[in-house]
């Protein structure tokens, strides 16, 4: 009897057995096919997806979406995305703001900046201090490299000008002076003349430190300080070679340069160049024939 029983219930339960596995597999193969398209994309990019409001359950209107907006950005800027540059923030970080800059052209570092072909008007070469000077500020200013050389140009020409200007300025000065002066000494110009560049030689001052001062206090007033210099200077030789204060007459220099003539070491020490008699020498002579100051 239980072999029976057996024998009709062995294919009902194998029935039941294939109809549960069939089952199991629908369910599997459903849950397989329910699993968005999107799935393991980022959560910020789904996000915005979202904020958009565009249909996250179909992906040809994302595309779509996304490739017109895409579009409508480089028409709005004339560039690709790629070519387009965030200002950085005011709280950015200071290796940030640098990247930006560089982006623009900034270079690295001051040296990256070459002023190879910036000259003065003359063609001297820019001092190289100043260069370095300038590399440091344009680069502090985060100036592209292309754009530096041209600024150094700007900065040499105007100092150019401004060193012409002034010297045609101190040289139209310098020549009214000299017409003043001349006027003022009359037909003693000559004489006062190198009594001043003899009161400068012995004042210690060369030709170059005459011409600086002449720029700062100006031409007559130092041509004027250095002829009373030569001028006392001549006379106290003079009453030292003469030992007589008193002979400062015409006569008395007309004496005094007969006595000379006949002073053999005077002569030699006139006529081996010797400032102290020249200078006694000239004095007495503009003296002896009325041409002293």
């Amino acid at each position: 009897m239980r072999s029976l029983i057996e024998k009709y219930l062995s294919p009902l339960r194998e029935g039941e057995g294939a109809a549960g596995g069939g089952a199991a597999g629908a369910a599997a193969a459903a849950s397989g096919a329910a699993k968005p398209w999107h799935e393991g994309v980022e959560a910020e990019i789904l996000g915005h997806w979202q904020n958009k409001g565009w249909k996250i359950d179909d992906p040809k209107e994302i595309a779509l979406a996304a490739t017109k907006q895409a579009r409508e950005a480089e028409r709005h800027f004339g560039v690709p995305t790629d070519r387009l540059l965030k200002l950085p923030a005011t709280d950015a970080r200071p290796e940030d703001v640098a990247a930006f800059w560089q982006r623009l052209g900034a270079p690295k570092e001051a040296t990256e900046y070459d002023f190879a072909g910036v000259k003065h008007a003359n063609g001297n070469e820019v001092d190289t201090g100043f260069v370095d000077k300038m590399r440091g500020a344009l680069l502090g200013a985060r100036v592209p490299k292309d754009q530096a050389a041209s600024i150094v140009k700007a900065v040499i020409d105007h100092m150019d000008g401004a060193d012409a200007a002034a010297t045609t300025i101190a040289t139209a000065k310098i020549a009214e002076e000299k017409a003043a002066l001349a006027k003022n000494w009359g037909p003693k110009f000559d004489h006062n003349y190198l009594q001043a560049r003899e009161g400068a030689k012995r004042a210690g001052v060369s030709e170059d430190a005459v011409k600086a001062l002449e720029g700062q206090v100006g031409y007559a007033s130092v041509m004027e300080l250095f002829r009373r210099i030569g001028a006392s200077s001549a006379e106290s030789v003079f009453h030292e070679g003469s030992g007589d204060s008193t002979v400062n007459t015409r006569s008395g220099a007309i004496a005094r340069l007969a006595e000379l003539e006949n002073d053999k070491a005077f002569g030699k020490r006139l006529t081996s160049g010797d400032a102290a008699a020249a200078a006694e020498w000239r004095s007495l002579t503009a003296l002896a024939t009325g041409e002293a100051a």
